[in-house]
């Protein structure tokens, strides 16, 4: 999941991804220096918060929609955002693997 926040959903360069950091840092301040917390928060969510919908995915598994409220950081620790992740499962034996985040507004 590390991997997936650095270079994509956190990564203010990355062609796709770059909407998604935009967005984490304008209405959460949250960017690189806060990975710890929105990992942290992610694997909370994933073990805590029901899924809300499930669909089938191409390569074979699901892909399950999770949404849950998330606290911003520094300037923005008032402000309480909807977050959308998206988890693929591919067989029970494997952890679901995060497939994107990003905040709702």
């Amino acid at each position: 999941m590390r991997v997936k926040l650095l270079t994509y959903s956190l990564d203010l360069t990355h062609d796709v991804g770059r909407a998604k950091a935009q967005g984490f840092a304008r209405l959460l301040g949250i960017t690189l220096a806060s990975i710890d917390y929105l990992e942290a928060e992610l694997h909370r969510a994933v073990r805590e918060v029901p899924i809300s919908s499930v669909r089938g995915n191409r390569g074979g598994g699901l892909n399950c929609v999770i949404e849950f409220p998330l606290r911003g950081r520094g300037d923005f620790v008032d402000r309480i955002v909807t977050v959308k992740t998206v988890w693929e499962l591919t067989a029970p034996c494997l952890p679901p693997r995060l497939v994107t985040a990003f905040p709702r507004p």
